[in-house]
């Protein structure tokens, strides 16, 4: 029996691509597999993420022997800043105090860390929520009087890719932020 129809070859055709098609999805599926972190899609409508970077100066933080000692931050993350604006050191150091509760609803995530004088300390990138518009850190200093404690940057929750240096000095904190 002979196959000479003309048609017969239209399937073994379409069957060859599809199989070599299968192939190279196949190989991407098992990347992104392989690596979760491999990015699918544009930038735009992935979430932002940040890199954040604490650094302390030798000398943060004085008590009263002019010795320097650890500090305390919490890196706030926001859909609106001005709660954080509003709000006095001492509503914030009270161990009591509930972040979520005296920021409501502008409020999304914090996290809390402790650095030693003259500290380096990278941290894992973090992926912000879609309505994350601000992001802040307050600083526990012991004397909070001459000290500026708290700063506050805008972001974007979708689309960016951040990296953000927390530099905590003697008297005062500062953000500075890059985008790639």
């Amino acid at each position: 029996m002979k196959l000479s129809h003309p048609l017969w070859g239209v399937p073994a055709l379409l069957l060859t691509v599809m199989l070599l098609s299968g192939c190279v999805i196949g190989k991407k599926v098992g990347k992104v597999l392989m690596n979760p972190d491999i990015q699918v899609g544009s930038l735009a409508d992935q979430p932002s993420s940040v890199r954040i970077t604490l650094l302390a100066e030798p000398d943060i933080n004085r008590n009263e022997s002019d010795e320097a000692t650890p500090v305390n931050l919490q890196v706030i993350y926001l859909s609106e800043d001005s709660r954080l604006l509003a709000t006095d050191f001492d509503q914030l150091n009270d161990e009591d105090s509930d972040l979520a509760k005296i920021l409501g609803k502008n409020y999304i995530d914090h996290q809390d860390y402790t650095l030693l004088p003259g500290q380096y300390k990278p941290l894992d990138p973090i992926k912000l929520e879609e309505d994350n518009k601000y992001i802040g850190v307050v600083v526990y200093y012991a004397d909070e009087n001459i000290t500026e404690w708290k700063k506050i940057i805008k972001a974007k929750g979708m689309g960016h890719v951040y990296h953000l240096l927390i530099h905590v000095r003697a008297k005062d904190v500062d953000l500075q932020k890059e985008e790639d």
